[in-house]
């Protein structure tokens, strides 16, 4: 298996140079988490903000791994400075006092089914983000008038067609299904992750004045066509932005939109992400809920009703703006 060429890696408005001893690992990084590996431009290679290495270990496990089912165990370790990440089948190594930030991940086992080798990622990725103050929120998010909003449900809540309505209503999309959360000091941004949009064949028919020109694929378990938002609609991810509202849709066949308080409101967050995470032990798990819990005291909190017939969404923007 060839290395992979040098790339910028982005999660959210974090980026850096990610360089890998397999191509195998770069995909299933980029699977995983639905990251792109953009082109190395100059200004972004000074600009970044992290340097990520994956090798394989100098003296590989063999036959440590069978099935990709499962993390068996997570151990955290190393200094405050420099911490350590451990999993049966990776170890991340960070320097968090260098600049940009030094990451290195090692492959311990050889060989590893790519399947394992993607959920073992996962549970590393998240500790390296929480370490860099960041959460992965699978939301979608919009800025409309200088307030930003973040939808937040189960799938097929309507996280995605309620972005495109509003972005045709001149709202910015900043992501539609992966944001990052990021904590400086007491203050939370978010940034949208990717610039993809995925469209079910209703809200195509709704939105778009004539068939989107790709083919659609199943994503879990739903046909859909995937198109870059920016071609079709005003799109800014990458980029940091205050959250305001924090909106959790759900279709129930009527159209209603009523606060929430932010026990539940954490509840929900924490349902929605928390099975995304793995966690070493109660310490770590506390950890977790302290940055989602103080990032809901920073913005209210809605419930959003969403009827069958799409034009109610209209309603949506009018409200936003109303405050």
């Amino acid at each position: 298996m060839t290395a992979s060429p040098p790339a910028m890696l982005r999660f959210g408005s974090l980026h850096g140079r990610c360089h890998s001893a397999r191509q195998e690992y770069t995909d299933a990084l980029a699977l995983v988490f639905g990251v792109g590996l953009h082109p190395l431009t100059h200004d972004a290679d000074c600009a970044r903000q992290f340097e990520l290495s994956i090798e394989r270990s100098a003296v590989p496990e063999r036959g440590a791994v069978t099935t990709g089912r499962h993390v068996s165990h997570l151990t955290l370790g190393g200094t405050s400075r420099q911490p350590t990440i451990a999993t049966d089948v990776l170890r991340a190594e960070l320097e968090l006092e260098r600049q940009p930030v030094q990451i290195r991940i090692f492959v311990l086992a050889d060989p590893v089914p790519f399947d394992a080798l993607c959920v073992h990622f996962v549970a590393v990725i998240h500790k390296i983000l929480s370490h860099l103050d960041r959460v992965i929120l699978h939301a979608a998010a919009v800025e409309l008038d200088g307030e930003v909003s973040i939808f937040m449900g189960d799938k097929g809540a309507g996280k995605s067609t309620t972005c495109l309505a509003l972005a045709r209503s001149g709202a910015t999309v900043l992501g539609e299904d992966q944001l990052i959360l990021r904590r400086v000091d007491d203050r939370y941004l978010v940034s949208g992750g990717d610039e993809r949009s995925r469209v079910t064949a209703e809200t195509e028919r709704h939105f778009f004045a004539e068939p989107l020109a790709v083919p659609a694929r199943d994503f879990a378990g739903t046909m859909k066509k995937e198109v870059r938002m920016g071609d079709f609609f005003r799109s800014a991810p990458f980029r940091d932005f205050t959250a305001h509202r924090l909106v959790f849709p759900m279709v129930t066949g009527r159209f209603d939109l009523r606060r929430l308080k932010a026990r539940p409101a954490l509840l929900r967050v924490m349902g929605y992400n928390a099975h995304f995470q793995r966690f070493a032990g109660a310490k770590d798990q506390g950890g977790f809920l302290d940055f989602l819990a103080g990032f809901i005291e920073t913005v209210t909190c809605w419930e959003l009703s969403l009827s069958h017939d799409l034009t109610d969404l209209d309603q949506l923007a009018d409200r936003l703006r109303s405050g």
